[in-house]
């Protein structure tokens, strides 16, 4: 989405050129691949891939706990 050809876990998404407009299709497929509800506003406050990470595996965590109840 960003034209990069290299892009490390710890490069900042809007260093590296993305704005708003690519962050909401960035969301939009993060729900779809991982089929979970993640909130716009999760890219600014986790603009790198490890930091994305990290919610994901929080989000989908809670999921888990949330189905087990």
């Amino acid at each position: 989405m960003l034209g990069a050809r290299q892009l490390g876990v710890h490069d900042n998404f809007f260093e590296l050129g993305g704005h708003s407009l690519l962050a909401t299709r960035v969301i939009s497929r993060v729900r779809r691949t991982f089929e979970i509800e993640l909130p716009l506003r999760s890219l600014f406050e986790s603009p790198t891939v490890a930091e994305m990470a990290r919610r994901i595996e929080s989000v989908q965590q809670q999921a888990a706990g949330g189905e087990r109840r």
